[in-house]
């Protein structure tokens, strides 16, 4: 995304911009991309190269589903290849699917949802997550639009109870659902029935049901697109939701060198999807996992997804995201879902920070003490509901500033401008 207009507005001294912008460019273009990215590419070594051949794994396989950022453009800008790395996206439905392909060794990688990736540790998969992505991604509870709920408190003093809702059965969309109803003293069986179906069979509205738990991109197809649906509840004060970039452990340790390829890779796309939202957006659309996404939501998850939040959104929080999936993991477990609790400290084992903490070295950029959508001052504590407000799609009315005070270590140039730590 092209920023100029809200970083004019900060002023110079509060980012550090240089008095003679025309020197910045000329001194900086040698060091970085016009987004961002420092130069010259780290290459993957020709030894790591001729391990992944020798194990069949050369172009390395990575399983992903519509709806997540920066892959989309990461490929077909070449920033894979600018480092001598050869990669492939396989496209899936879902995280249970490509968890199965990881099962059968046909993928070295993966992106899905916080739930597929709890069953991987649960069963002792052996991969780790190197980065985050869509964190906060918003899921909805909607309702037809002549249904006379406005929120999930008025399901107590309906008729006609239980109300049966469509939902993806063991999905991140089922766990906040069961979270909303437990929080608004609501119950399963009593207030409401559950029906499994597929997200496309959900975007339809049914009838016979008094509504549909989605996650974005579905929700934005039914509510800005279809128009067949309105919400009255959101996820954003019962989880924190995520999805978990992840790498087989034998390649981060036999090759570290291609893990570190892939995520200042990975990096490299969240940075391009911010300077140029149109190119993004028109590469996005050729991509056949998306062939199905009108262009509004293709420019919706760009500007959403990947854009809102400062771009340190792309880190593994360790401690934040171990306890939050926490909760997850005492769900699917209590539901019989998972034959193995994992814990916050199981959790901790499957974050690897090293490489995501180079990136941010090689670009400057201070590890912050809290994801970007915790501010300084929230009183909230991750597993006490419902959580305080915090900044999510529903309240942002523009994207974070980046950098800020604070988020620099060392200059950083973007998009035609030279930034000094403040």
């Amino acid at each position: 995304m092209k920023r100029r207009n809200f970083i004019a507005a900060v002023g110079v001294g509060g980012l550090g911009l240089t008095i003679n912008p025309m020197l910045a460019v000329a001194q900086q273009q040698k060091k970085f991309t016009e987004w961002g990215m420092p130069q010259p590419y780290e290459m993957v070594s020709a030894s790591s190269i001729a391990f992944l051949k020798e194990k069949g794994w050369w172009p390395i396989k990575i399983g992903s589903q519509p709806g997540f950022t920066s892959l989309p453009v990461a490929g077909p800008k070449g920033f894979f290849k600018s480092r001598g790395l050869e990669v492939e996206v396989i496209s899936f439905l879902s995280g249970p699917a490509i968890n199965e392909a990881a099962a059968a060794g046909r993928i070295q990688g993966g992106i899905e949802g916080n739930l597929p990736f709890t069953s991987l540790i649960a069963n002792n998969a052996q991969v780790r997550c190197l980065a985050i992505a869509a964190p906060v991604l918003k899921h909805s509870t909607m309702v037809p639009l002549n249904s006379p709920l406005k929120s999930l408190a008025d399901i107590k003093q309906a008729p006609n109870k239980p109300l049966a809702f469509g939902i993806v059965a063991g999905s991140s969309a089922e766990f906040y659902f069961q979270e909303a109803l437990k929080t608004n003293g609501l119950e399963v069986g009593k207030d409401v029935i559950l029906k499994s179906l597929t997200p496309p069979d959900l975007l339809l509205m049914p009838e016979g049901l008094a509504g549909v738990v989605q996650w974005a991109p579905y929700t934005w197809t039914q509510t800005k697109v279809r128009k067949n649906a309105r919400e009255i509840d959101t996820i954003f004060p019962y989880n924190f939701y995520q999805g978990n970039v992840w790498m087989i452990k034998e390649i981060i340790d036999k090759a570290p060198d291609v893990a570190q390829a892939f995520v200042d890779a990975y990096v490299e796309g969240i940075l391009y999807s911010r300077y140029d939202e149109k190119d993004t957006n028109a590469i996005t659309e050729k991509d056949p996992m998306y062939k199905s996404f009108t262009p509004e939501l293709i420019a919706l998850l760009t500007r959403v997804v990947n854009n809102s939040y400062k771009p340190t959104w792309f880190y593994p929080y360790t401690d934040f995201w171990a306890a939050e999936n926490s909760r997850v993991s005492a769900w699917l477990a209590k539901s019989g879902r998972l034959k193995t609790l994992v814990t916050a400290d199981m959790y901790k084992e499957y974050f690897d920070t090293r490489f995501a903490d180079r990136t941010m070295q090689k670009l400057g950029w201070k590890v912050p003490q809290r994801p970007p959508w915790i501010p300084a001052n929230w009183i909230g504590k991750v597993g006490q509901l419902p959580y305080p407000s915090y900044p999510n799609e529903d309240n942002m009315t523009e994207p974070q500033l980046f950098p800020d005070k604070g988020d620099l270590t060392s200059p950083w140039y973007f998009n035609g401008r030279n930034f000094k730590p403040s």
